[in-house]
């Protein structure tokens, strides 16, 4: 059984026990990959690769958010529709500098692979969206996500991290 102590988030600190025993039956577990619900912690959700690899990756919410959002700097269309109202749409060079604005953000998410695989799915679907919105102008070049090394994961004795002694 290992404990996995998350970052801190606004006050909060997130803690993950990984066990491969089965859990006792008064106590209420969640399997981290399941497909209905996944382990979720802040942006990113546990999913499994196509090779089976265990990996964060963008949750759907967030997925579906810069989706939209790019729609909306490139074709102006893409929020709700107000009726009488037409969608406004930014001129060619205002929405290329927006979308390079948004994936240079997009670009300081981990390199985790999902995330990255996540990350190059969005910068096609711009490259789509841009290419049947502004067919006379070239489509903005995201860059390329860095890769995440893999590092050794730090470990220390519980009673290390609880004060206590042995």
């Amino acid at each position: 059984m290992q404990l996995v102590i998350m970052p801190p988030d606004e006050g909060t600190i997130s803690l993950i026990l990984l066990s491969n025993a089965p859990p006792d039956d008064r106590e209420q577990w969640q399997l981290a990959l399941d497909a209905d619900w996944p382990l979720s912690w802040r942006n990113y959700q546990l999913a499994c690769s196509e090779k089976g690899a265990i990996t964060w990756r963008l949750r759907e919410a967030v997925r579906e958010h810069y989706r939209l959002r790019i729609n909306r700097l490139i074709t102006g269309r893409g929020g709700k529709a107000v009726p009488g109202e037409r969608p406004y749409q930014y001129s060619p060079q205002i929405a290329r500098m927006e979308v390079l604005l948004l994936a240079d953000r997009l670009h300081r998410y981990p390199g985790l692979s999902g995330v990255r695989r996540d990350v190059f799915g969005l910068a096609q679907h711009s490259t789509r969206v841009w290419r049947s919105t502004h067919p006379g102008h070239p489509f903005p070049q995201w860059p390329t996500m860095p890769y995440l090394p893999y590092r050794q994961p730090q470990t220390a004795p519980l009673t290390d991290l609880s004060g206590g002694t042995k």
